[in-house]
């Protein structure tokens, strides 16, 4: 029987959109299209700009985690996966704890568990949507107006609506995997393929291309004398010949340690003498401890930063020493009209 803290969720998880379960096996051709299905849609979110945003007199909160949060800045994957993994990791916190009662053999309460969860990711979607646009992520809520503050609380609520419903239709058997894991790997192999073949110029590097790959072979054969490897050695923030040579290092360790088993020693009580060997994954929760604790600490970062930050309204109304104590950040421009970071000191 579901505890009171489900029962409080009741009423939403019955209004709530769902997909619904696979009533038959799906193919494997089937889940593929599916999940490349998801992935192109989410591409495309990833490209279309949030209407009303003034991208130029705002700060990016979560530059330094838009990788691992498969977020874009300025379009309708800002929050990206944010609010899912807060939700779950909640919920889970909850229930691990015994703060809640679910009985997860219970099919009622599993669904009610479910339902709770994907409820909480919209909620924890419209509060992250407010605080963004109460701190200034957008811009100052004063030049942006009424009809633009509500465009892009709309926006964003719909788009973390289908991002949930995207995760949901891989989870539940449609796809392969699971759409966090999906929309992070795409985020990683964009920018890995971004930076080793771009043909763009480099700021400050005269013709040698920002791909690092299409640079070594500039470098090796532009019959320049200045441009030697050592100028694509180390670029500072571009990418360098020791960043991909670290890359495929890490690589190839990840792809050893998924790959390695530990067989686990098992004895049966009811059959004496008779012993067995359970094999387990080295890395048995794969990525899933990187997520979470990335998530928790983005989500204090930008209560750091809405609270402490050079630009908070608490700012010098005599309450300085104790905004201190939660963090001192720096403001920094990109250099590219986008706005700025904030760096912590």
């Amino acid at each position: 029987m579901a505890g009171a803290f489900l029962r409080f969720f009741t009423p939403f998880v019955k209004i709530m959109p769902e997909i619904r379960n696979p009533q038959r096996e799906v193919a494997f051709k089937e889940k593929f299209i599916w999940t490349a299905v998801v992935l192109i849609i989410y591409l495309i979110m990833s490209n279309i700009p949030l209407y009303g945003v003034e991208l130029e007199d705002s700060t990016d909160y979560f530059y330094w985690l838009r990788v691992i949060l498969a977020s874009q800045r300025g379009t309708l994957t800002e929050l990206g996966i944010g609010p899912i993994v807060t939700a779950g990791l909640i919920m889970q916190l909850l229930l691990g704890s015994k703060i809640i009662n679910v009985d997860m053999n219970d099919p009622y309460d599993r669904a009610m568990f479910s339902g709770t969860q994907k409820v909480m990711a919209i909620f924890l979607t419209m509060f992250n949507i407010i605080a963004y646009i109460i701190g200034g992520h957008f811009g100052r809520p004063t030049d942006l107006g009424v009809e633009s503050i509500v465009l892009i609380f709309l926006q964003l609520l719909f788009a973390g609506i289908i991002i949930i419903l995207l995760d949901e239709l891989l989870q539940k058997g449609w796809g392969l995997g699971s759409g966090v894991s999906l929309f992070i790997a795409a985020g990683v192999a964009g920018q890995i393929f971004w930076n080793s073949f771009s043909f763009i110029e480099a700021p400050g590097q005269g013709r040698i291309p920002r791909g690092i790959i299409i640079a070594f072979f500039y470098v090796l054969f532009d019959d320049d004398p200045t441009t030697n490897l050592d100028d694509i050695w180390i670029r500072g923030q571009l990418p360098s010949l020791l960043g991909i040579i670290t890359t495929i290092i890490i690589f190839i360790i990840v792809v050893w340690f998924e790959g390695t088993r530990v067989e686990i020693p098992l004895a049966y009580r009811g059959y004496r003498g008779f012993k067995g060997k359970y094999p387990m994954k080295l890395l048995y929760v794969s990525n899933i401890p990187v997520i979470l604790v990335n998530a928790l600490y983005a989500n204090l970062l930008f209560f750091g930063q809405l609270l402490a930050g050079p630009r908070s309204g608490l700012r010098g109304q005599g309450n300085d020493f104790w905004l201190d104590l939660l963090g001192t950040f720096e403001y920094q421009d990109t250099g590219a009209g986008t706005g700025g970071y904030l760096v912590p000191k």
